[in-house]
């Protein structure tokens, strides 16, 4: 399923302990600035699968962005990669 602008995705980091995070979606191929993105100032996505994130963090930064991350392709979410919330 394709990342939708707005969604809260989950995030696993892909340095450090690799926590798991809240992330909004702030670009996908049908939502990016094609401008921006040919004059580098917005990084290109490699497929449809693929989003940029703001990631929230607790403490005093409060988040940081990630760009053309991928789509977890298993139900651990790999590090590096988002998933869609668990439905409970």
């Amino acid at each position: 399923m394709k990342p939708t602008l707005g969604r809260i995705v989950h995030y696993r980091g892909k340095m450090g302990v690799q926590a798991m995070r809240a992330a909004i979606v702030t670009a996908t191929v049908d939502s990016r600035d094609p401008a921006g993105v040919k004059s580098g100032n917005v990084p290109a996505l490699t497929s449809d699968t693929h989003a940029h994130l703001w990631v929230f963090t607790p403490g005093v930064s409060g988040g940081f962005a990630e760009f053309d991350v991928p789509m977890s392709e298993s139900t651990e979410v790999a590090p590096g990669s988002w998933a869609w919330p668990v439905r409970v």
